[in-house]
């Protein structure tokens, strides 16, 4: 449908339009739609971005689809709730109208939650080769050029121009900038460190502050903290640092000094993102929409702003922008138009600091609430338990909790292809030059179930340790069927247990796992449960015969987005 035609009425009763599926917009959207009341969910994406996970897409921590959701599954327990995939271009305050690509939709009540966008402060060359990490796309760009510059520098002759290609600058000492800082320093050392230690001496991670501490937010204990733990993963700090031009060679600073990088990620601050011309609006600092203390926005009662669209202040200083005050205004605006539909006066607004959290490496955060102050791996636990707890999907919990628990244990990083398509990959050209990555096999990649893997190593686990405690019966039980060496047969059939369990549960060359316990099923079962020979051992046979044919299958998928097998070949990204 044309812009300009007949507007689209979704339903005769009161309709609730919300534009944007990030915290704010998906939290109002579900307490609207429990109570009953028709909503309309608008995004350009058909998913809800996780966004703090965003770094650990880009340094190669996580696959794409482990930091995002489907909007459909979201809402999908919710009859009301429709969702549609599309861009808003403008709203017709006066007529009620929000004008999309997919024509006039009408609304009874409007809820602007837009989220942001980079926000480069008029640097010049800044928006064209500063690299933002403010979206899915922005993640899965800046690691595709992160794996190119490692690839393209191994294979470079020049020394400056190798140093150029693995000197990373980071812009922004705030949250965004710490966490990616650490990131890279892990990146790089898991993939240079072992086989290249010499490019891992040219590489460095550079992080320019303009204040003169990071985590300006937190207080200065933490932040001497995540600086200094930060300089000794080698992450190099330059406080009171303004860049004057970014272009494709480097990055120059307002006192002259040329920073040679390939790589500039840009962190220093985003703005708001509105989906409608904001001229006739109250705008605040960083393009942000001014609202009452309602997040209604002035003269306009039907419409609410809320997360980084808005302009929010907290007594004299504005909050934020986090992930905790874009829920809480969720909850807070669903909660006012159900008092408006009511006929009931809409509340103020009123924030409850949850405190503050950031990771700086592995084993390393800080986290900040009143007198709480927490740094070490204390820090880190926490992050980890308060992400893990808002990242939607269970199947989404428990990948990247593995990943998690993978590289607590194994301490390295093992970066994955991202191969098309994705919604929001389809544009993205493939790249003809092969960029050295880890986990392809000479067969396509299959997700076998984490939780599958836990059961059957689970099973072999439990025989092994039962077999240990019951050494001294089993022997005899060996021998009393007649066969030969039984002490030695049964130590062997221990390690085989061990060894393919732990293997298969940690993933860590999940096919030669699975092929060892194969090979210990097998004389197992034709020996110790020869149905043939006992009829009662016929259930044991068959259960042997269902693990055996499990074990096939992941010797033959691997263990999907979640293994740790390394192969030696080169794979197209």
């Amino acid at each position: 449908m044309r812009l300009g035609a007949e507007p689209i009425t979704v339903s005769r009763s009161p309709q609730v339009v919300i534009v944007g599926a990030g915290f704010s917009g998906i939290t109002a959207g579900r307490l609207l739609a429990r109570a009953g009341v028709n909503v309309l969910l608008i995004d350009r994406n058909c998913y809800h971005t996780f966004i703090p996970l965003l770094y650990q897409v880009a340094t190669g921590f996580l696959q794409p689809q482990q930091v995002i959701y489907p909007v459909s599954r979201i809402l999908k327990n919710y009859p009301q709730a429709r969702f549609l995939q599309a861009e808003v271009n403008d709203i017709d305050f006066e007529r009620q109208i929000a004008q999309t690509e997919a024509g006039e939709i009408d609304y009874s009540y409007l809820i602007l939650a837009t989220g942001s966008q980079p926000q480069f402060s008029g640097v010049p060359g800044a928006s064209e080769y500063g690299k933002p990490l403010v979206s899915l796309s922005d993640a899965v760009k800046l690691r595709q050029h992160l794996l190119g510059c490692i690839e393209e520098a191994k294979q470079e002759l020049n020394e400056e121009r190798r140093k150029m290609l693995l000197t990373f600058v980071v812009v922004g000492g705030g949250p965004t900038g710490v966490e990616m800082a650490g990131g890279l320093c892990e990146l790089m050392n898991s993939l240079l460190a072992k086989k290249y230690p010499l490019f891992r001496q040219l590489s460095q991670v550079i992080l320019l502050q303009s204040r003169d501490r990071l985590l300006v937010s937190f207080p200065e204990k933490l932040s001497r903290y995540t600086a200094q733990h930060l300089q000794k993963m080698g992450v190099k700090l330059q406080f009171l640092t303004r860049v004057q031009r970014v272009s494709r060679e480097g990055v120059e600073l307002e006192n002259g000094t040329i920073i040679p990088t390939a790589t500039t990620i840009w962190t220093a601050g985003v703005e708001a993102n509105p989906a409608t011309d904001t001229k006739n609006l109250s705008t605040a600092r960083k393009g942000k929409i001014v609202v009452e203390q309602t997040l209604q926005i002035p003269n306009c009662n039907h419409v609410y702003a809320i997360g980084d669209v808005a302009y929010v202040k907290l007594g004299d200083e504005p909050l934020a922008g986090v992930a905790p005050e874009a829920l809480q205004q969720g909850e807070a605006t669903a909660h006012n138009i159900l008092r408006q539909m009511r006929g009931e006066p809409p509340q103020p607004f009123e924030y409850i600091d949850k405190g503050r959290a950031a990771i700086i490496g592995r084993n390393a955060g800080v986290v900040s609430k009143d007198e709480l102050q927490l740094q070490g791996i204390s820090g880190w636990l926490i992050w980890l338990g308060i992400h893990l707890y808002y990242l939607p999907g269970k199947s989404n919990r428990l990948n990247v909790a593995y990943c998690w628990i993978r590289d607590f244990l194994q301490k390295s990083r093992f970066v994955q292809p991202i191969i098309p398509p994705y919604p929001e990959f389809k544009s993205f050209p493939l790249n003809d030059k092969p960029i050295s990555t880890v986990s392809q096999g000479s067969k396509p990649m299959k997700y076998i179930p984490l939780i599958g893997r836990a059961f059957l190593s689970s099973i072999f686990l439990y025989s092994a340790i039962t077999k240990i405690f019951g050494f001294a019966a089993t022997q005899e039980m060996i021998a009393a069927r007649g066969l030969p060496l039984p002490t030695l047969m049964l130590l062997g059939n221990i390690i085989f247990q061990l060894i393919g369990g732990i293997s298969l549960i940690l993933g860590y060359k999940t096919r030669i796992g699975a092929v060892i316990l194969i090979l210990f099923l097998i004389p197992t079962t034709l020996v110790f449960h020869n149905f043939l020979a006992d009829p009662g051992e016929t259930t044991a046979f068959l259960k042997n015969l269902a693990l055996i044919g499990a074990l096939l299958m992941i010797s033959y998928f691997g263990a999907g987005p979640v293994s740790l097998d390394t192969g030696s070949r080169f794979d197209k990204v």
